[in-house]
């Protein structure tokens, strides 16, 4: 059987023991893979293992130890990750053997990023007849904007439709971004609840939807601003912008540290417009200047949570100086 992400949301269906989770979408993947893994704990599946991303090598006999293991042992949830490329002959070769099949105590999620199954092969007839087959691809405009309204069910109606048309229309196709964003705002209205009105969402959809954008493009007058806006209504600084800044950086580090046709733009939630503003702030960079920024993000969290007795109003802006003071600005 194979159904597609969307029915499955609407309607789950827990009757299989094994899955195949395929398709572009890694979001749509892992909020599959999510609800199947908690479905399965609750039925003592509580031995979790993933095994390939990087290599295949030894999966067939990994996975061999594990059925033998779980006849003794307690049931365990064996998680197969292809995470590009096309598909391992590995995977193949395992879901041909067949060794998981009839044991109860042994269930399989096989999550692939191809986007599409040949239907009249063997191989697809082989697991459909095992498996519940699940397509993540690309969802058209409507179902997106219902993918995200249910993310943004937090808000009223009336933030919902402003906040949804900012993100969609600025995020189109890009549910890593998309999600970014409500969570962000997610935070935000955990933080502000009380104060939620549309003076302070207005405001803070300028703080949070331009925080990024004055990063990246070095406006320091314009991050002065917001953390002025901010200190005003806030005893600490909202988890939000430590979470932007952590964000910048570790993009940042990325880009840095990897060849330029090997940077997954998308996966770091960076929209096709900022592309070039991450890139000129990776190169303005130098690699321990960004370890340093990341070590003070982690000190600044830990203030913020009260792990440690520091003032994060001040070390926030002592941060942004460092980086200020740390790139090297070019016009």
């Amino acid at each position: 059987m194979e159904i597609t992400y969307n029915r499955f949301i609407r309607k789950p269906l827990y009757n299989s023991q094994h899955y195949f989770i395929y398709g572009e979408e890694i979001i749509l993947r892992d909020e599959l893979i999510s609800l199947i893994k908690q479905y399965f704990k609750n039925k003592e599946f509580h031995n979790v293992v993933t095994l390939g991303i990087t290599s295949f090598d030894n999966l067939i006999d990994e996975v061999t130890n594990l059925c033998a293991g779980s006849l003794f042992q307690e049931k365990s949830l064996i998680h197969i990750k292809h995470s590009e490329g096309k598909m391992p002959d590995a995977i193949k070769k395992l879901l041909e053997m067949g060794i998981f099949r009839n044991n109860s105590s042994v269930m399989l999620i096989v999550e692939s990023s191809v986007s599409k199954l040949n239907k009249s092969t063997k191989f697809y007839k082989d697991i459909q007849d095992v498996f519940c087959i699940l397509s993540c691809n690309k969802l058209d405009t409507n179902e997106e904007k219902l993918w995200l309204k249910r993310k943004l069910d937090f808000f009223d109606r009336d933030a919902l439709r402003k906040f949804g048309a900012n993100i969609h229309n600025n995020l189109n196709g890009n549910l890593i971004g998309q999600r970014n964003e409500a969570e962000i705002l997610s935070l935000l209205y955990k933080n502000n609840q009380e104060q939620l009105s549309n003076e302070v969402s207005v405001d803070l959809n300028f703080d949070i939807f331009e925080f990024e954008d004055s990063l990246v493009k070095k406006d320091f007058n314009k991050i002065d601003q917001i953390i002025i806006t901010l200190k005003k209504n806030n005893a600490q600084p909202p988890p939000p912008i430590i979470w932007i800044i952590s964000k910048v950086i570790t993009a940042c580090y990325a880009i840095k540290t990897a060849s330029s046709s090997s940077v997954n733009f998308s996966k770091l939630g960076i929209w096709s417009n900022k592309k070039s503003y991450y890139m000129n702030m990776s190169n303005s960079l130098r690699v321990e200047d960004i370890i340093d920024l990341q070590e003070r993000i982690i000190v600044l969290d830990q203030s913020v949570k009260g792990a440690i007795n520091l003032n994060a109003w001040d070390y926030l802006e002592t941060t942004i100086m460092f980086l200020k003071d740390n790139l090297q600005l070019t016009d």
